[in-house]
């Protein structure tokens, strides 16, 4: 890591991360510009790497006294597959605060799948980004030579919008839907990976299995 910037090779070139403007996520030079994982936080308070983690604490300059603390993981996978995974930690000093935070994606997509928990809403195309249902945990964004995954965590509370720009697609990840009291702590993690356009549904399948069986982080 240098300054507030970490970068790390991926297939045909390298994923890099500032810190200090986390609403940009992982950035790649390649995969046609695509940008996962921002954090919709200003107010950098202190970072640091541990092992394959970045960890960056926030402390945004507004009324809801709110702390964040975001790490972003690079998981090891299966050939040809990069993940990451993003857990993010919210407090308050106050009795009561709006804790909303969002997690962002921007991504060259040709075509769109969605995903719900349950087996029987697996994979279905998205035609209207208006049409996505709130039930959906999963999006596939898919292009000749590769697919992007953005995964939700099934039991944390949440709700994915989709908007359509021409060729890309803008994704938003919303987390915490209740307020946060003072002396609670709540997480809640997004997972996101580049893989092959042959056979992306069952490599996302895949991962969103394991994801949904991961045990809940319990430090950041």
């Amino acid at each position: 890591m240098k300054g507030s910037v970490a970068t790390q090779s991926v297939a045909g070139g390298c994923a890099t991360l500032d810190v200090a403007a986390a609403g940009r996520g992982l950035q790649f030079q390649s995969a046609g510009g695509d940008a996962v994982l921002g954090i919709d936080l200003t107010g950098l308070a202190d970072h640091w790497v541990r092992g394959a983690d970045v960890v960056a604490t926030y402390e945004p300059a507004d009324p809801r006294r709110l702390r964040s603390t975001v790490m972003w993981r690079a998981l090891g996978g299966e050939a040809g597959v990069a993940s990451w995974q993003v857990v993010v930690s919210a407090q308050t000093a106050l009795l009561e605060t709006d804790v909303a935070v969002a997690v962002h994606a921007d991504v060259a997509a040709d075509s769109v799948l969605w995903s719900a928990a349950d087996a029987a809403s697996r994979w279905q195309p998205l035609t209207d980004a208006a049409a996505l249902p709130a039930a959906a945990t999963a999006i596939l964004l898919r292009r000749p030579a590769s697919t992007c995954l953005i995964a939700v965590h099934p039991a944390d509370a949440r709700r994915i919008d989709a908007a359509r720009d021409g060729g890309r697609w803008a994704l938003t990840c919303r987390l915490f839907a209740a307020p946060l009291e003072k002396g609670v702590l709540l997480r809640s993690r997004v997972l996101a990976a580049v893989g092959p356009a042959s056979d992306d549904t069952v490599w996302a399948q895949r991962l969103c299995d394991e994801f949904a069986a991961s045990p809940p982080p319990l430090t950041t």
